[in-house]
């Protein structure tokens, strides 16, 4: 539970960056707002990546894998949405195939630790 909230947290602001970044970028008056805003939050979230690699002691391509593919998929799929980037059928089976091996890393199994 603890980690699912962790992930939930680093993802979120993670992505909330992404799209600050975006945004600012749209408008040089807010580019200012956009760079400072992706930069506060998303340098802020590593507390959480590092609590996501305590989390997963004997772990850490995992938590590496579970932390980089969430904030990515979901900064995909918001900025398509928001921003209405046309993606090619390649494009969306990329986005896809790595939710695709997140969930293939995340059932893969045991590491043999407790």
């Amino acid at each position: 539970m603890i980690l699912a909230l962790t992930l939930a947290i680093f993802w979120a602001m993670q992505i909330f960056a992404q799209l600050a970044f975006k945004w600012g970028s749209g408008d040089p008056r807010r580019w200012r707002t956009g760079f400072l805003a992706g930069n506060v939050v998303g340098a802020s979230s590593i507390v959480f990546l590092m609590r996501i690699y305590a989390l997963l002691p004997h772990n850490s391509n995992l938590a590496a894998v579970l932390a980089g593919s969430g904030g990515f998929v979901g900064s995909q799929l918001l900025l398509a949405w928001l921003f209405r980037s046309r993606l090619s059928a390649r494009q969306w089976l990329g986005i896809a195939l790595v939710a695709l091996g997140t969930a293939v890393a995340t059932l893969g199994g045991s590491t043999g630790h407790a």
